[in-house]
């Protein structure tokens, strides 16, 4: 039996936002706890035959499955930069270092989903990529642009400097600078255990990988159904 240790975060843009806590990049979104909590095991099965795609000796084998709710947050508001911020979720594993191990599996999966990122948009085409759609906030390119600033956002929360070229460039450029940082940035923070707290928000190494490995799936799913369109 494996025991999924889950956390949730209501209020994420009007959803639930359940995390597999001891599987960073497995989540599930539902109008309500029992919804996210109901998608989870499928969720998991995903994620485990993913994993299988790209390696020969996967770290997750699941024979049944257990749920327990681990921690519940709620997302509150914050005002700086002129506007309203999320103060988004952190939980009590959230302040476990990083060990070797777990920056190693972090980067492949971050390395793999990047493969899977890029795999799916170098066959758009311009018109698909610079399109904007009805009730979007980005085009496609404007949302790969997004990903390499927010992954420099999120070490900067750690103390961490990554440098993006402040003007709108090449967005697969963007990507690939963020790319090395990541992989460059990431094994130093190995049994870190300083949690820095940002506009109210608490920051750990964890809590970065499990964000990290969250947006960049999201959004490759997010890129996935609007080029279905």
């Amino acid at each position: 039996m494996t025991l999924i240790q889950v956390g949730l975060e209501n209020k994420v843009e009007g959803r639930t936002l359940a995390w597999a806590l001891d599987y960073p990049g497995v989540f599930t979104y539902g109008s309500d706890d029992a919804e996210a909590l109901l998608r989870m095991p499928r969720e998991m099965l995903r994620f485990e035959n993913w994993l299988n795609l790209h390696t020969d000796q996967p770290w997750v084998q699941l024979e049944g499955l257990d749920m327990h709710i681990d921690e519940t947050f709620e997302v509150s508001s914050v005002w700086y930069d002129g506007k309203t911020h999320g103060v988004h979720s952190f939980f009590q594993s959230d302040m476990v270092p990083l060990t070797g191990e777990d920056v190693r599996k972090a980067l492949l999966i971050f390395n793999w989903q990047r493969e899977e990122l890029l795999a799916g948009v170098e066959t758009l085409p311009e018109q698909v990529l610079k399109h904007e759609f009805e009730g979007q906030r980005w085009t496609i390119e404007g949302i790969l642009e997004h990903i390499a600033r927010v992954e420099k956002w999120y070490f900067s929360r750690m103390g961490m400097e990554v440098t993006l070229p402040v003007e709108n460039g090449n967005p697969l450029h963007l990507l690939e600078i963020s790319s090395a940082a990541t992989n460059h940035n990431l094994p130093q923070l190995i049994g870190f255990d300083q949690v820095f707290e940002h506009h109210q928000e608490k920051w750990s190494a964890r809590k970065l990988v499990r964000r990290l490995l969250w947006h960049q799936r999201d959004h490759i799913d997010h890129i996935r159904n609007l080029a279905l369109r």
